[in-house]
């Protein structure tokens, strides 16, 4: 069967991202990527049948890429909008749609004006410090977590992320008493307990602190197996490796391959995360019950794979409510059709202004769940 591959560019002020779909039928896949400077942001795969028809392939080939270059065109614009809002909650969950998206300068740009808008939120700072720790920016993510954690200084996602920041800095003593203030806060944080097993096992190759080095031996196992149990899904084939290389002594292989699992897990998270920019096409005129129902299938495989993650379902919710919203307009538009034939058809009429009030409410629900 006959391959295809489709190219579009698409700029915002200061660089260009490239979207390449093309079809893999020794896979049976689609695959829909965009880069930018040569560099690979996001690869989403679609699955197709062994069976399907040249022409039909290439429609959907044609309709998965056109959806793609429709979606970072809408970001692109909404970015801009953005840039001159003063909708705090707007700006803010934008620049984590572009972050998740692994569009760095563009979502660093709108977490600065969501800090400028609101000064003492530690939600806006936590999000900047995310996106300059991603951008290499180690100063400014202590600088903004610091700033987190002095506003809220109970929140254990903030301890955790300082951190890390800490544990890149090789500063193991400082990393390790915010991971142990996470874990305090929430016996639960399996990321937490896993960046302690880094951490000591980082400080056993650098030596920075005696009492860590001393507990390492037993502490990394325990770590580890605590993090395993409450996130599952560390366990890919660098945790093996990584744990492999332990056992052999090896700690600088072992540290790497740890590492390496912790990122790959987190990339994963930013990726299912990324649907999110869907809130921000809600009332787009190019949005269709096709692009719906691709989302929210897209979103229950993302589910079946990673079901205690609740933006997930929270994004699947919000998929759900938009499709109802679209149910609802065909209804209103058939309702006028109906109106057109027979302008003195009562019952058309009064179903006509019941479902205009309905949809009233819809666009309320939406705008309020695009705020949350």
């Amino acid at each position: 069967m006959e391959s295809y591959r489709l190219n579009s560019k698409v700029a915002s002020d200061d660089r260009e991202y490239l979207i390449q779909t093309v079809n893999d039928m020794s896979k049976h896949k689609i695959r829909s990527t965009i880069f930018s400077n040569g560099q690979l942001l996001e690869s989403i795969e679609e699955e197709v049948g062994p069976n399907i028809m040249q022409e039909e392939l290439l429609e959907l080939v044609k309709t998965t890429h056109n959806e793609r270059r429709e979606e970072i065109e809408q970001l692109f614009k909404r970015f801009e909008e953005a840039l001159q809002s003063e909708d705090y909650e707007l700006v803010n969950c934008l620049g984590r749609a572009l972050m998740y998206k692994r569009m760095y300068a563009e979502a660093e740009t709108l977490f600065q004006h969501a800090v400028s808008l609101k000064e003492d939120e530690d939600e806006a700072f936590c999000n900047l410090g995310h996106v300059l720790f991603l951008k290499g920016d180690r100063a400014g993510a202590t600088s903004a977590f610091e700033k987190c954690v002095e506003l809220q200084p109970k929140f254990a996602d903030y301890r955790n992320a300082l951190g890390e920041v800490y544990l890149e800095e090789r500063a193991c003593k400082r990393a390790m008493l915010e991971f142990s203030q996470a874990t305090s806060l929430n016996v639960y944080y399996g990321d937490a307990y896993y960046n302690k097993a880094l951490t000591y096992i980082l400080n056993s190759i650098t030596r920075e602190d005696f009492k860590l080095f001393s507990e390492a031996g037993e502490k990394i196992p325990e770590m580890l197996e605590r993090a395993l149990v409450i996130c599952p899904e560390y366990q890919n084939d660098d945790f093996e490796q990584g744990k492999a290389m332990l056992k052999d002594g090896d700690l600088e292989g072992a540290y790497a391959k740890l590492r390496a699992a912790r990122e790959a897990k987190k990339q994963d998270r930013r990726q299912e995360f990324g649907n999110i920019y869907l809130k921000f096409l809600l009332f787009a005129d190019k949005i269709d019950e096709k692009m719906l129902a691709r989302r929210i299938k897209s979103l229950k495989e993302s589910i079946s794979k990673n079901p205690h993650y609740p933006d997930l379902h929270y994004d699947l919710a919000v998929a759900y409510t938009l499709m109802g919203r679209f149910i609802h307009s065909k209804a209103i538009q058939e309702y006028k059709e109906a109106l057109k034939i027979n302008p003195d058809y009562d019952s058309a009429k009064r179903s006509l202004r019941l479902a205009e009030n309905e949809f009233r409410g819809f666009d309320a629900l939406l705008r309020a769940i695009t705020k949350g």
